[in-house]
């Protein structure tokens, strides 16, 4: 308990600094950067502690902070790089997915020299993030987690998603009105109930954007349902009753986001994961959920608007089933994303996107997307799909090298899961390649890479993801230095 709660504190600690990288004095950018990559480098050099290390930097993905020199993926370039010049290797441990970092690499590099058309600093910038984002990823899938981190893991993923759910509802019910981003006050807004007025009624918590928000609290959801369901993982990991509580504050976070998507893919993945793992269905955990969900029933329907179930039952009263089919999800037309779509099929047409620009900052990003477009209406940044918005900033080249390494990803994860029977490895193998799975479902209208935070984050988890299902056994022994922590 005493070094869960080391590990909460260094975690808030990077959370309150991080607030400073979008202030909008370059000084005070620079000195959340010079902090962040000072404790950083504590933790990983002084004190040793990898995985502490690597949750410290995947909390930081959940705030969505500015990308001055490349945002929070400065100090993980900065400690890794230090640690290749003077300590150690990093290996990748499957050539295939070596293969698609090379490519993205490549093909990143030759974007930013051939097709972006930003200054050399937005280009400078971008390298630093994208450079930082490859050098996690390939650090963090290399990276031995042992049994107690994998507890760890559940424990932070619940103490994040309480966080999050607790500046949703300041910003729902301005408890505390300040100009604090960590108390709600989203860049771009001078204070908390100013933030309440804009968003009107989905609220984006630390995330500056309510359907990264959603996404992330879908993720969570599936993350802690699966353990939930494992018996023999939870018994093996010693998660008590976590992952329940991982449950319901993702799904009261996807409640406050007022995010039909996120609602409907909840109990989507509820019913798949029970046709996929059967035998879940004949067990007290099973019965224990039902219970839940009868008592739940009720409070939802009777207190569920203070959480915002009244925005979500709304709009699902507009989806008009009748006319829901593959042409209506294409064109956008039945799920409130026809204007857009349509101005993401024109951007795509005006160039030869076989390179993209290349991922990068934000202003950079946004030439990509919108080029000649010029704004497409109130805080529409995108074309609000992933698969509208990869084609310029990686290419067809990368951005389908980017979506087959997820998709590779996912078949390693369940591949794994079905060798290993009713072993303990089982429910999180199963965990992540369900999140995974739906987290592509979800980007057919949600663009994950609006964010450099939470692009970032999907990167960690991807590791995440690859460094389980690597390992064979995962013990409470550390068997070599990146198995530290």
């Amino acid at each position: 308990m005493y070094k869960f709660s080391y590990y909460l504190l260094n975690l808030f600690l990077g959370i309150s600094v991080a607030q400073l990288l979008s202030a909008h004095s370059t000084a005070l950018k620079l000195v959340g950067l010079i902090i962040l990559v000072a404790h950083s480098f504590i933790i990983f050099h002084i004190f040793h502690d990898e995985f502490l290390f690597i949750m410290y930097t995947f909390s930081l993905c959940i705030m969505g902070t500015g990308d001055y020199l490349g945002g929070i993926a400065f100090a993980p370039l900065v400690v890794l790089i230090s640690y290749l010049l003077f300590k150690g290797k990093f290996y990748i441990r499957d050539k295939f997915i070596g293969i698609c970092l090379l490519v993205l690499l490549f093909t990143n590099i030759l974007g930013y020299l051939v097709k972006n058309p930003s200054d050399r600093m937005d280009v400078f910038q971008s390298v630093i993030m994208f450079t930082g984002f490859i050098i996690t990823f390939i650090y963090v899938q290399n990276f031995k987690f042992i049994q107690t981190q994998v507890r760890y893991i559940l424990l932070i993923a619940t103490f994040l998603s309480f966080i999050l759910f607790i500046i949703a509802l300041n910003q729902k019910f301005v408890f505390i009105d300040s100009s604090l981003f960590l108390l709600g006050a989203n860049p771009g807004y001078p204070s908390v109930s100013s933030v309440k007025y804009a968003f009107e009624g989905r609220f984006p918590s630390l995330f500056g954007d309510y359907e990264l928000f959603s996404e992330f609290a879908l993720l969570m959801f599936i993350l802690g349902f699966s353990l939930f369901m494992d018996k023999n993982a939870s018994h093996y990991f010693k998660l008590g009753y976590s992952p329940l509580f991982l449950m319901i504050f993702s799904f009261l976070n996807t409640l406050i986001t007022g995010t039909r998507s996120g609602f409907i893919l909840i109990f989507a993945f509820i019913f798949i994961f029970f046709i996929f793992r059967m035998a879940t269905l004949f067990t007290n955990k099973a019965l224990l959920l039902v219970s839940f969900l009868i008592i739940m029933i009720p409070i939802i329907i009777n207190f569920g608007d203070l959480f915002g179930f009244d925005v979500i039952s709304n709009r699902l009263k507009e989806i008009d089933l009748t006319r829901l089919s593959v042409n209506s999800l294409v064109t956008g037309e039945e799920i409130n994303r026809g204007y857009v779509y349509s101005e993401g099929y024109k951007r795509i047409g005006e160039e030869n996107w076989t390179l993209g620009y290349g991922y990068g900052v934000s202003h950079s990003n946004s030439l990509a997307w919108l080029g000649n477009l010029g704004p497409l209406g109130s805080n529409i940044k995108d074309f609000h799909s992933l698969y509208l918005c990869i084609p310029m900033i990686y290419g067809w080249i990368g951005g389908i090298t980017y979506l087959v390494l997820i998709i590779y990803t996912i078949v390693l994860l369940f591949k794994s899961s079905l060798k290993k029977g009713n072993t303990s490895s089982r429910g999180i193998l199963t965990a992540f390649a369900f999140m995974f799975t739906f987290f592509l479902i979800n980007e057919i209208k949600i663009n994950s890479l609006r964010s450099y935070n939470y692009h970032f984050l999907i990167w960690i988890l991807l590791a995440m993801a690859l460094a389980i299902g690597f390992n064979s056994h995962i013990t409470d022994k550390v068997t070599n230095k990146t198995g530290k922590g």
